[in-house]
């Protein structure tokens, strides 16, 4: 797949331009999410292509890690107002948290 997904686009359902690039070709916008519930509360966040009806993958998720993606939601509501120091070291959490997530996406995968 030719597309990038943020966690930041995906939790704020920004719409993304994406291209069905393992099947016909498809060029069109995502401005929704499927989940779907798989075993030991782990979820499967996807959308389909509407042309072809090819699924693409965003990610998969337990509770530890929706509950990590809420850290970050909030942690980009503080950002907003923050700036200096206070910003910097949010940052440094940021990425703390973005690797975490990450890790373990990468171990349910």
């Amino acid at each position: 797949m030719m597309l990038s997904l943020s966690l930041k686009a995906v939790n704020d359902m920004e719409p993304i331009y994406a291209k069905c690039n393992k099947s016909c070709g498809h060029k069109f916008y995502v401005q929704h999410f499927k989940k779907d519930k798989l075993h030991n509360s782990i979820e499967k966040t996807y959308f389909n292509c509407p042309n072809c009806g090819r699924e693409y993958v965003c990610f998969y998720t337990d509770e530890s890690i929706r509950k990590l993606q809420a850290k970050m939601r909030e942690l980009h509501r503080k950002m907003k107002w923050a700036d200096g120091d206070k910003l910097a070291q949010l940052k440094q959490e940021e990425s703390k948290l973005k690797a975490d997530i990450k890790n373990r996406m990468d171990t349910i995968k």
